[in-house]
Order: C-alpha cells, then sequence, then structure tokens
C-alpha cells in the first residue's frame, strides 16, 4: 500500500521512504483524513492543531486522546503538546501492545522489523546514530562492588523514583503473537518499567500498571533469575526507562547478534573476566549468555569483543571463574 501524501515526509524521515508495509502500517494508524490531517499539521497542542486544520478543537481533542492510547502520536505531557514519534522503533513499541489495533498491524511491523529494516544498518552505521539503550551490570557480579555508581545502577533508578509503571514487552508481543520465541525465558509480569515523566505518559494513555518501589525492586530480581539484559536509556536523566531483553524477542539484541549491528546498544561500564583455570566447563554462562560471547570447548572461550558487561554469566557460574571489572570511566556515559 502506498505512503499517504500527508505522510510522505514523516515516512521518509523514519527511514521507509516508499515501504509499502508503511504504507499499510499508516493505514490502520491514521485511518480517516481527519488524523491524516492532524498528523501532517503536528507538532502541537490542540488548539494549535486546530488552528492548522480547520478541525473543531472539540474534535481534535478526541481524536488526539485517542490516538494517544492508540500509541500513534506521542502526547507531550510537560508542554501539552502533541507530536509524530521520532523513530521507527518508538512507533512501533507504543502500538504493538495496543488490543484495540487489529492482528494484522503486528505481521506488518514484523515484516518492516525483521526484513526491511536490515536494509538500513549501513546508514546507521556511518550516521553513527547513538544508541537509545545502555546496558547495565547485575550489580552482585561486579568486582569490586564499590565500583558500581549510581548511575550504573538499576536498582538506584527505582529506589528513587517518585513514580514507576511496568507496561508489556512490545518485543515479546510481537514475537509471540507470531510464534517466533515460543521458549522465551522472561517471566510472566511486566518487567519493561517506566519512571517519572516515562510514567506519567504510560498513565496518561492507561496502559501499564503502576508499581510500587519495593515491586519494581522484586521484577529487577526476577528479570536477573531469568537471565535478561538489564538495559536502561542511553544518558542519566530523572526520567528514565528499562527494558529487560532476551536474544529470542528483542529487537536489539537481533540487530547486535544477527545483523551485526554491535553499535545498537551502548555497553555498561564493565567487561567480564576470566579466570580459565578456575572453570569447571558446566556450561551455564554460554546458555545465559544473550550476547553470543560465550562459547563451550573443554572449558569456557570468552569473546570479550562481544561482551556487553550485563553480567548474567557471571551470576550463574558455580566455580567464581567469571566477574565483572571496570573497562570504561563513568565520563563514557552519554550525557545529553
Amino acid at each position: 500500500m502506498p505512503i499517504p501524501d500527508q505522510l510522505k515526509d514523516y515516512a521518509a524521515r523514519l527511514g521507509f521512504p516508499t515501504s509499502e508495509t508503511m504504507g499499510a502500517i499508516f493505514s490502520i494508524l491514521f485511518a480517516d483524513e481527519a488524523a491524516l490531517a492532524l498528523a501532517a499539521a503536528m507538532p502541537g497542542t490542540a488548539a494549535e492543531l486546530a488552528q492548522k486544520t480547520g478541525i473543531a478543537q472539540a474534535r481534535v481533542e478526541a481524536i488526539l486522546t485517542d490516538l494517544t492510547h492508540k500509541g500513534v502520536v506521542n502526547h507531550v505531557i510537560r508542554k501539552g503538546s502533541y507530536r509524530l514519534f521520532p523513530a521507527m522503533i518508538e512507533l512501533r513499541d507504543a502500538t504493538v501492545t495496543v488490543n484495540e489495533h487489529p492482528r494484522e498491524l503486528i505481521g506488518l511491523w514484523e515484516t518492516l522489523v525483521r526484513k526491511e529494516m536490515p536494509a538500513l544498518i549501513g546508514a546507521f552505521k556511518d550516521l553513527k546514530v547513538p544508541p537509545m539503550l545502555r546496558a547495565v551490570p547485575i550489580e552482585e557480579t561486579v568486582q569490586p562492588r564499590g565500583a558500581v555508581m549510581d548511575v550504573d545502577s538499576a536498582r538506584r533508578l527505582f529506589v528513587e523514583a517518585a513514580l514507576i509503571t511496568a507496561a508489556p514487552c512490545p518485543c515479546r508481543a510481537q514475537a509471540k503473537a507470531v510464534g517466533r520465541s515460543p521458549d522465551c525465558p522472561a517471566p510472566e509480569s511486566s518487567v519493561c518499567m517506566q519512571t517519572n515523566g516515562f510514567a506519567e505518559a504510560m498513565i496518561d494513555r492507561g496502559i501499564g500498571e503502576r508499581l510500587t518501589n519495593a515491586e519494581a525492586l522484586k521484577r529487577i530480581g526476577d528479570a536477573e533469575d531469568a537471565g535478561l539484559v538489564h538495559l536502561v536509556r542511553n544518558n542519566i536523566k530523572e526520567d528514565m526507562f528499562m527494558c529487560n531483553c532476551c536474544s529470542c524477542c528483542c529487537t536489539g539484541l537481533f540487530m547486535i547478534n544477527e545483523l551485526g549491528y554491535r553499535d545498537a546498544y551502548a555497553r555498561s561500564r564493565f567487561v567480564v573476566k576470566y579466570d580459565e583455570e578456575s572453570c569447571t566447563g558446566c556450561g551455564l554462562c554460554e546458555d545465559r549468555c544473550q550476547l553470543h560471547a560465550i562459547t563451550m570447548e573443554e572449558r569456557a572461550v570468552v569473546d570479550t569483543d562481544k561482551c556487553f558487561g550485563c553480567g548474567n554469566c557471571a551470576l550463574v557460574c558455580p566455580s567464581g571463574a567469571l566477574s565483572l571489572v571496570e573497562a570504561r570511566p563513568v565520563e563514557s556515559i552519554r550525557r545529553t
């Protein structure tokens, strides 16, 4: 299906200027002329968009409420304005878990992400696109423990947060719907979590669930028990979000492991340290590594170039042959 005229510039900004798959996605998300007109007029407040489009403000407000709930547009609450999502993956993430959308939408996203997005990897590399997420370690696997700063600590982010929500994982929702990862190790409870401003956005959309600080900490532990990789917003801000990723579902790990785009995520400040003499060859570390950095021969073979410093291997190592050590200074974390 061709891209609607009103959204051709948007499709180009997302990287899919002629994609019929994106055209079909847009036909579902922007289902009538009023929605298309508002999308073409964004960004703006409801009043500004009403003025730009000539649509009555009451109707504009109703349409924007619906589009926000369905994840089609981004409501910037603190500014009272609305905008289109700037990245394809943000639009996918916001829409793929919404039950009101037809089931065919998930199949279209699967096609776009798995079959069409790989063609963009070369451009991502050339443009040096900053990773949206960075790994943070399982703290108990870091030696010495004092090397873990607040900015490295998943638990610290949620202990100090004023507002926390959890929402269904879009990557797992997509994978489950198309039957791609029946043996995903992730727990049943949602472990994709948001704090403060990002949590406000989830509540505004009416999705997910509100968590106490203690409930969030428990879910972090559940994610570690399941062998998931902690990933957080790739900067240091009060408003944060956290994904807990597996190689069977996660789009970013697909880009790293299968497409060779190793800058899809930023590494943690740590890297695995391996004492080969202590290795018993049990193979637990290979099973746990979501980045394919460990293979087994008589003993473990560790490829530190593939290590993102998550700590999953060290957490399950029964002999203490694996631990994380500091590899990069705290100044290496992106600030903008």
